[in-house]
């Protein structure tokens, strides 16, 4: 599934553990690599991927540990932690708020796997959003001074006549202008001109990802 030479699991596990599922997740087409500490997971690239952290009886209050640097990283790709302690299973649900998938170890072999391929599946669109806020960003960087002068007036409701006069220019000029902002954009019609606009306003002064259908 990796479209580089990233893999699509990071697997921290130790011991016969972590050697079954390095071969389980072999017989499942995924690529892995196994890491002692979460801490060891390179920078995120362009592929999808996820992380998959097994804990023991042994090595819970490790992995709790490790979860917690885990959330503090600004790292968004999903964390999968596997264990059979019910109360491990209540606190992590509790503290991760939703950020750290919780997997009860005791749960058909086949459910596992389907929630390391929802992992990747949803890391994979993560990463696809993404891009694609970074795109529109470019879009908007290429705007000129008076591209934006044109832009804010149109998001104000004013007719191409109205705005001519704020700017002191012919509404041929404005035309003109508006033409080229369509283009820039990408905008097939001034509805979805202002959709995007206003879209990216709200959403880069928040520092949120664009929601691209």
């Amino acid at each position: 599934m990796s479209q580089s030479n990233e893999p699509d699991v990071f697997l921290v596990a130790e011991g016969e553990i972590a050697r079954q599922w390095e071969s389980q997740l072999r017989v499942h087409h995924h690529a892995s690599r196994l890491v002692r500490t979460a801490a060891e997971i390179p920078e995120e690239g362009s592929s999808p991927s996820c992380v998959l952290l097994v804990l023991s009886s042994t090595n819970e209050l490790n992995g709790l540990h490790a979860c917690a640097r885990w959330l503090s990283r600004t790292d968004e790709r999903p964390l999968l932690v596997l264990t059979s302690s019910p109360e491990v299973i209540r606190l992590l649900r509790v503290l991760s708020m939703g950020r750290i998938e919780v997997v009860d170890a005791s749960v058909p072999p086949d459910e596992i796997y389907a929630r390391i391929n929802g992992a990747i599946a949803a890391d994979a669109e993560r990463l696809r959003r993404r891009a694609a806020w970074r795109e529109i960003a470019e879009r908007f960087r290429v705007l000129t001074v008076k591209d934006r002068a044109v832009l804010d007036l149109l998001l104000t409701g004013l007719p191409n006549k109205s705005i001519a006069l704020r700017l002191s220019v012919t509404e041929r000029a404005v035309e003109m202008r508006r033409a080229s902002l369509m283009k820039k954009l990408r905008a097939k019609s001034h509805a979805e001109l202002i959709r995007l606009v206003t879209q990216y306003e709200v959403f880069a002064n928040f520092g949120l990802p664009l929601p691209i259908e």
